[in-house]
């Protein structure tokens, strides 16, 4: 008799969207999908999520495990990111999804997160080089320095591409000025990180994947450095971005438009682990956090937070 299909869902909450991931274990993906609600800008202006926010992003999750339960789902694994680390109703949120879900909402450490999309980017195996995991989310940004037989160093930076744009840019399409700003800033923020020589550099999140589909030529998805972003793609990224206005983009090449908008920002932060690490490129990877979480529990059960150091180093 065949072997009975396991199933098993991850969803996040960060700040710009909500995500679920439903996927047949050692299987194929069953639904990879978002709603954007951009749950982070609301905490910036107002220290909390809004009553109506709050009530979106619910129903969003409630929706998404609904789907995972339909699906048959052994497990289902609630995330929340950078948004909720800052709101000030951070506790009522999370009894809030509990009441509508029955599931507990895991409001994940800087380094949990990072931990968590190191496991998934490398598919729970121990590195083999010193290898650097680059996490561009909207709200924040995480690097994760690994090296074979050492423990992981994490090191955070306060924005991500949304909190970066909404920092420097007004203009659609950004401007000079506003551009060399976001640059300026990006290579700060990483002068303060934890120094490192990495041989290996994977980006992760939307930043590096919408990148490399606005860069791509016709015939490049055969090449071998299709996946690859170097500072020349990093700089033809901002020169499209700012010539053109983000709703010609989004006609063109089918990204959304808040990606769009928050291209200048993720590239020039992408460009700026380039430099400060010395690396010749990024590898672009769409897994996340997401595939970490299933990996994660998978190997180690509900106590999965306690053991995820030891995941990640295969120690």
């Amino acid at each position: 008799m065949a072997d009975e299909v396991r199933i098993a869902a991850a969803i996040d909450v960060g700040s710009n969207s909500v995500h679920l991931l439903l996927t047949e274990l050692e299987g194929e993906v069953l639904q990879d999908e978002s709603i954007l609600l951009g749950l982070g800008a609301m905490v910036d202006m107002e220290g909390r999520i809004p009553e109506a926010g709050a009530a979106s992003a619910i129903e969003a999750i409630s929706d998404y495990v609904d789907a995972a339960v339909d699906a048959g789902a052994e497990y289902i694994t609630l995330l929340a990111t950078e948004p909720l680390r800052r709101a000030a109703n951070r506790t009522r949120f999370c009894d809030a999804v509990k009441e509508a879900t029955g599931r507990h909402l895991h409001v994940l450490s800087h380094d949990e997160e990072a931990l968590l999309t190191a496991l998934g980017v490398l598919d729970g195996e121990p590195v083999d080089v010193p290898t650097l995991v680059l996490d561009i989310g909207g709200g924040s940004s995480e690097i994760v320095l690994l090296a074979p037989g050492m423990d992981p160093v994490v090191g955070v930076i306060p924005v991500g591409s949304a909190r970066l744009t909404a920092q420097h840019v007004e203009d659609d399409p950004p401007t000079e000025e506003e551009v060399a700003e976001l640059r300026a800033e990006s290579h700060h923020l990483f002068s303060s990180l934890p120094t490192g020589r990495p041989r290996r550099g994977i980006v992760v999140g939307g930043s590096g994947t919408n990148l490399i589909r606005l860069t791509s030529e016709e015939g490049d998805e055969d090449t071998p450095d299709a996946g690859l972003i170097d500072t020349t793609r990093t700089a033809r990224a901002i020169a499209i971005v700012k010539s053109t206005p983000a709703a010609a983009l989004v006609e063109t090449y089918g990204l959304r438009e808040r990606r769009v908008l928050q291209m200048a920002a993720g590239a020039s932060l992408i460009e700026a682990a380039l430099d400060c690490y010395n690396l010749e490129h990024l590898e672009a990877s769409a897994a996340s956090l997401r595939e970490g979480a299933l990996i994660a529990r998978e190997l180690a059960g509900a106590d999965w937070r306690e053991q995820l150091v030891a995941l990640v180093t295969g120690r």
